[in-house]
C-alpha cells in the first residue's frame, strides 16, 4: 500500500510540475524572435519626410535630396522586411501589386506618352514598398500607434505652417507646399483624414498637455480646410464629422461632443472670411459666383464626362498614368479618382483600386468581431472608418489615385486587423490553457478521493486515509511554495 501511496504523490508532483513549466514557458519571451527594428525605424523616417515634407518648410533643407533618401529608406526597409516575412500576403496588397502591375502595362501601351506614364507609375510604385513594409514590421499595437502619430502629428505640423505664412489667391488659402499639399484641394483632404487620427490620440493619452495640443491641433487643420475653401475638402469633412459623431457621441455616449463640435464649428466658420460659404453658394448660381466656382464646378463636369468617354475609348489599359490632362483639353486632371484611375489605368485598374478600398472597410469590420467591446483597438477601427469614408468622399471631386496617403489608410487596417486577430487567438489559447488545468485538477482530485477511498476500505482504519491525504497536501504544499502560485 506504501508502493501505491508514493506512485500517487509522485503522479501529482509531476502534473504539477508539467502545469507550473507550461506556466512559466508561455510567459517567458522569445529570445530568437526578429523583431524587425531595422525596418521598422526606416519605415518611421520615410513616413515623416513624406507627411511632413520638412524640405518645404526648414531653412537649408530645401536642396536635400529627401527624396531620393525616402526612396532609398523605402528600398532598405523593404529588405529588412522579406527577410523575417512569413504571413501570407493580405488580400489588399495582392490587389495594390495588381493594380501596379496594371499600370505599367497602361504606360508601357500608352497611346499618348509613354515616358511620362512610365514615370508616373515609377513614382506611384514604391507605395507598394511601404504597404509591404508595414504588413511586415507593424506586428504590436505600440508600433502602429507610433506610425498613426507620425502622420497625424505631420499633418497639424503642416497645418500650422500654412496658416503662419497664409498665402492667399482670390481669398484662398494656398497650397504652397509640394506633394499632398500642393494645391488647395490636395491640403484639404489630406488635412481631413488625418483628423479622424488625432481625434482618436487626444482620446487615448491621458496627460492634459498632450490632450490640449490634440485638441488644438484638431482646431487649427478644421481653420486650414475653411481657409482653403475647397468644396470637395468641406464636404469629405463633413462626412468624418458625421462618422465621429455618431461612434463616439451618440454610440459612445460621450454627448458633449456634439455641443463641443457645433461650437467649434460655428466660431471657425465665421473666422474664415466666408470665402467657402461663398464657394459654396457659387457651384450651382452664376449669380453668387465667387472665385470662379460656379466656371469651376462646370468646367469639372466637362472632365468627368470627358473621362468616362476614354474610359470607353480604352477600356483595357486607358491612356496611360498621368496622361489625362493631355487630352482633356484644358490640361487639368479629371477632379475625380475613379475616373482617373478607369480612364488612365483602364477599367481592370478601376476594379482593383476599388476593392482595395472595400477592404479597409472590410477589416474595419471584421476587427470588431475578434475583439467586441471598448478598447485601443476598436477606437483606431473607428477613427480608420471615418478617415476612409472621408476619403471616399473628397476623392470623388480630386484626383488622388496616385497619393500614397489613402492606401496608407488601407495598411494600417491591414495591420490592425492582424494584431486584434493574434490579440484575440492569444486570448483564446489562454482560456483553453485554463480550462485544461481546471480538468487536470478535477481528475487529479477524484483520482485522490478514490485511493482515500480504496486505502480506508483495506486497511479498515479511516484515520490511514486521513494520513494520506495529510501526506498528499504537504506534497501540493510544496510545489505551491515552488512555483509561487
Amino acid at each position: 500500500m506504501g508502493a501505491v501511496t508514493n506512485s500517487n504523490q509522485d503522479d501529482t508532483g509531476a502534473v504539477i510540475d508539467a502545469i507550473a513549466t507550461d506556466s512559466i514557458s508561455a510567459n517567458r519571451p522569445n529570445s530568437r524572435q526578429k523583431p524587425l527594428v531595422g525596418a521598422y525605424v526606416a519605415l518611421l523616417l520615410f513616413m515623416f519626410i513624406y507627411c511632413a515634407r520638412p524640405e518645404d518648410w526648414i531653412p537649408g533643407l530645401s536642396n536635400a535630396p529627401l527624396a531620393k533618401m525616402t526612396g532609398i529608406l523605402a528600398l532598405l526597409a523593404l529588405v529588412f522586411s522579406l527577410r523575417h516575412f512569413r504571413h501570407g500576403l493580405p488580400r489588399e496588397v495582392i490587389y495594390l501589386a495588381l493594380l501596379v502591375g496594371q499600370l505599367f502595362l497602361a504606360a508601357v501601351l500608352s497611346p499618348v506618352w509613354r515616358g511620362g506614364a512610365v514615370q508616373t507609375t515609377l513614382d506611384f510604385a514604391k507605395v507598394l514598398v511601404i504597404v509591404i513594409v508595414m504588413v511586415a514590421a507593424v506586428n504590436t499595437l505600440k508600433r502602429l500607434r507610433l506610425l498613426i502619430i507620425t502622420q497625424a502629428a505631420s499633418a497639424a505640423v503642416i497645418a500650422v505652417v500654412v496658416i503662419s505664412k497664409r498665402q492667399l489667391l482670390l481669398g484662398r488659402l494656398e497650397g504652397m507646399l509640394g506633394g499632398n499639399y500642393s494645391n488647395p484641394n490636395d491640403l484639404a483632404l489630406a488635412i481631413v483624414i488625418s483628423l479622424p487620427l488625432c481625434l482618436a490620440l487626444l482620446f487615448l493619452t491621458k496627460s492634459r498637455l498632450w490632450k490640449g495640443a490634440w485638441a488644438l491641433s484638431i482646431i487649427a487643420m478644421i481653420y486650414v480646410i475653411f481657409l482653403t475653401g475647397s468644396r470637395g475638402g468641406f464636404l469629405s469633412l463633413v462626412t468624418v464629422a458625421a462618422v465621429c459623431l455618431w461612434e463616439f457621441a451618440i454610440r459612445g455616449r460621450r454627448r458633449y461632443l456634439l455641443v463641443v463640435a457645433t461650437l467649434v464649428g460655428m466660431i471657425l466658420w465665421q473666422s474664415s472670411s466666408g470665402m467657402l460659404s461663398q464657394r459654396l453658394k457659387g457651384t450651382f448660381d452664376p449669380q453668387e459666383d465667387t472665385a470662379s466656382s460656379y466656371a469651376s464646378a462646370q468646367e469639372r463636369q466637362t472632365l468627368l464626362w470627358r473621362s468616362v468617354e476614354i474610359t470607353k475609348e480604352h477600356p483595357l489599359f486607358g491612356i496611360g498614368p498621368g496622361n489625362f490632362p493631355i487630352i482633356s483639353g484644358s490640361w487639368h486632371v479629371t477632379h475625380n479618382s475613379f475616373t482617373e484611375m478607369s480612364s488612365e489605368g483602364g477599367v481592370p485598374a478601376f476594379v482593383l483600386y476599388v476593392l482595395i478600398v472595400w477592404c479597409g472597410f472590410k477589416n474595419v469590420k471584421a476587427i470588431k468581431r475578434f475583439l467586441p467591446g471598448h478598447g485601443e483597438s476598436i477606437l483606431l477601427a473607428r477613427v480608420l472608418r471615418a478617415s476612409l469614408a472621408g476619403y471616399v468622399v473628397g476623392s470623388l471631386f480630386a484626383s488622388e489615385a496616385y497619393q500614397l496617403l489613402p492606401y496608407f489608410l488601407v495598411a494600417y487596417t491591414t495591420t490592425l486587423f492582424r494584431v486584434a486577430k493574434t490579440s484575440a487567438s492569444h486570448s483564446h489559447g489562454h482560456k483553453s490553457v485554463s480550462q485544461a488545468t481546471a480538468e487536470k485538477e478535477i481528475c487529479t482530485n477524484t483520482t485522490e478521493s478514490e485511493m482515500l477511498w480504496h486505502a480506508s476500505s483495506i486497511s479498515g482504519d479511516p484515520g490511514r486515509g486521513q494520513s494520506f491525504e495529510d501526506s498528499l497536501g504537504k506534497s501540493r504544499r510544496t510545489s505551491t511554495t515552488r512555483y509561487g502560485w
